[in-house]
């Protein structure tokens, strides 16, 4: 009964956020409290209890990033990083005259995939979402595709290598996975669905773009934004103080725990410490919030309630992996995780579902099925993974069509995590036997 109630409370949070009606910040909060309620003594205190202590280090790994990441982006770095890629763009379709509705999904979303396999999906997402926005209106295109398309780059760049995302480094103690296997095992077919993804998103720009009535940018405009891109990059003023402590910020975030990874903590100690002093006084404050209360609020309230789901008498993920011990096939490793992400939290899942993968499959098969499913089930709703909540919020304050929603993303989200679920599912039985 209580496991009832729960869905409906979770479906009736999702069906709202879609609406409109609540903002994301607001409903997972009372969704999450509403299952404490439910899961009652002594599980809903134990939900809250460990549900806070993963949240608190996702808290502190995720600000040393964010900090640095907005001392770079009030450094006007970022624009200027844009404004170059711009040119890049303008330069192409002068030479080739493909379309810039192929070009700019095409280069935007191959960055997103590049910088999340080298460092972190989500300092992919706080890196990158400025800069697809400054090439977007640069080019008086819509940037919503391209945002929401980022997302889904993010995870697939999170998924192709050993350090990419945290699942990724679950599995790859669970099964012993380096990151060779990464690299010329999964990395090729996460290509290909980044390549199916630039299509997909580059239709939705088309179709957008021709919703909007915009008129089609010819080559005489695109030589006109050009010299505008390299007049606007000369005239820029870059903050050099801000850049220097930027940078080294992000290095030691993220460069750092890939040597030293036991000292991760305190790697992001150290950045959000040396990010902030080295801000301006006056803005210190506001770059130790960079991402905002609301991300945080909503981030706790994910972390708590997929406490109730996994460890409470509630038991939902309780089902899925009774599932996964009576099922052995790919197909239902791939779906079964697919769902459990979505309801539960991407390394919550994993941590819960790779020791009943691997009795199964010891082989990287059963990793690569549950990675998977894992990216299939975090691309499909942006309250589904860390990274779709970091983009509604460095979004939010965007124009109108650049903003990244529940609603603007979920039917996007949910149609092309299936297309990914099956695609990966037929690929995986086919070459991985």
């Amino acid at each position: 009964m209580y496991t009832i109630l729960l869905i409906i409370t979770i479906l009736l949070g999702f069906i709202l956020m879609t609406k409109g009606v609540l903002k994301q910040e607001v409903a997972m909060p009372i969704v999450a409290l509403v299952a404490v309620i439910l899961a009652g003594a002594p599980d809903g205190n134990k939900a809250i209890h460990e549900g806070f202590s993963e949240f608190s280090r996702i808290a502190v790994l995720f600000t040393a990033v964010a900090v640095p990441a907005h001392l770079l982006q009030r450094s006007k770095l970022f624009d200027w990083i844009g404004m170059w890629i711009g040119e890049l763009i303008g330069k192409t379709f002068i030479k080739t005259s493909l379309s810039l509705t192929l070009l700019i999904p095409a280069f935007s979303l191959t960055l997103v995939y590049i910088m999340a396999s080298l460092f972190h999906n989500t300092t992919s997402i706080l890196v990158s979402s400025i800069i697809i926005f400054v090439i977007c209106k640069s080019y008086d295109l819509k940037g919503l595709p391209i945002l929401a398309g980022a997302l889904v780059a993010s995870n697939l760049g999170g998924f192709s290598t050993r350090w990419g995302d945290t699942p990724n480094i679950i599995e790859s103690a669970q099964w012993g996975l380096v990151h060779k296997d990464f690299f010329l095992e999964i990395m090729p077919i996460n290509i290909s669905a980044l390549i199916i993804l630039i299509i997909i998103v580059s239709l939705w720009l088309k179709k957008s773009t021709k919703k909007e009535n915009i008129i089609k940018i010819n080559k005489f405009k695109t030589v006109y934004a050009l010299v505008k891109f390299r007049n606007a990059r000369k005239d820029m003023s870059l903050d050099k103080r801000l850049i220097f402590f930027g940078i080294a910020g992000l290095i030691l975030a993220i460069i750092g725990p890939l040597f030293f990874i036991t000292y991760e903590l305190a790697f992001s100690a150290l950045a959000i410490i040396i990010s902030t002093l080295g801000d301006y006084n006056e803005h210190r404050s506001q770059g130790l919030l960079a991402l905002g209360i609301e991300t945080y609020a909503t981030l706790a309230s994910i972390f708590v309630l997929a406490q109730v789901l996994t460890n409470s008498h509630i038991g939902i993920s309780k089902i899925f992996q009774d599932l996964l011990l009576r099922e052995n096939n790919v197909f239902a490793i791939t779906t079964i995780s697919y769902f459990g992400t979505l309801l539960t939290e991407a390394a919550s899942w994993a941590s819960a579902a790779s020791p009943i993968v691997h009795s199964h499959f010891p082989t990287h098969l059963g990793a690569w099925a549950l990675g998977s499913g894992i990216f299939a089930g975090s691309s499909s709703l942006v309250t589904a993974a860390s990274a779709g909540i970091i983009l509604t919020q460095e979004t939010k304050n965007f124009p109108e069509g650049y903003r990244v929603t529940f609603g603007s993303y979920v039917i996007f989200g949910i149609l092309f995590s299936l297309l990914m679920l099956i695609y990966y599912s037929l690929i995986l039985s086919i070459f991985y036997k």
